[in-house]
């Protein structure tokens, strides 16, 4: 059962939605929150898939979620898109910002990635969102965490990211969390700039 999220994070949808739909006077809607922060984390995010051997996983917050559905190289060798590469063929696709994945997981998975996302919720709502990703994994979590501004504004004039903070305050966050979640095991990462990585557990 998920939290429950303040007005500003359920109006926060609201812009996302519109966002999705109409994009931006400089970012097409093709192309805006598209996925495509993804491609970092491909050989990582397998390498857990394969130690934890997980045969299920929930992307949670994956924009439009391009690499699902388009060929992808890796080394030189092509693969159908990102799902055949990591040897998994039940996940699901979440993201309410977006029409065709708006519909929340019905149950848990055994892996669950969440990939630049937790800086754009509310502060007031950031624990209760990490909490239900927690929730809806039955072996481990993969979370990337932005600790900057982003290039981006809201219509509002607001940053994007509206939780900004530093990597030893999210590992204080994900550490309280975690006792709640024992049969857990989270990966976090913080990005402190668009290409230079943390990991804080």
């Amino acid at each position: 059962m998920t939290n429950k999220f303040s007005d500003e994070y359920e109006d926060l949808i609201k812009i996302y939605q519109n966002l999705h739909d109409y994009g931006t006077d400089k970012i097409s809607s093709k192309t805006i929150f598209d996925g495509k922060s993804l491609k970092f984390f491909f050989k990582l995010i397998k390498q857990l898939i394969d130690s934890t051997k997980s045969n299920s996983l929930i992307d949670f917050g994956c924009g439009k979620a391009k690499y699902y559905f388009e060929e992808i190289i890796i080394e030189g060798e092509k693969y159908k898109n990102i799902s055949s590469y990591w040897n998994i063929n039940d996940y699901f696709l979440y993201d309410p910002g977006y029409f065709k994945f708006k519909n929340y997981p019905p149950k848990p998975m055994d892996a669950l990635i969440c990939v630049d996302v937790v800086e754009h919720i509310p502060e007031k709502d950031v624990i209760n969102f990490i909490e239900d990703l927690f929730k809806l994994a039955n072996k481990f979590v993969f979370i990337v965490i932005a600790c900057y501004p982003a290039a981006k504004k809201l219509p509002d004039g607001r940053n994007v990211h509206l939780s900004i903070k530093n990597p030893k305050e999210w590992q204080k966050i994900i550490s309280n969390i975690k006792k709640n979640f024992p049969h857990v095991k989270p990966y976090v990462i913080c990005s402190i700039s668009r290409k230079k990585f943390v990991a804080v557990s």
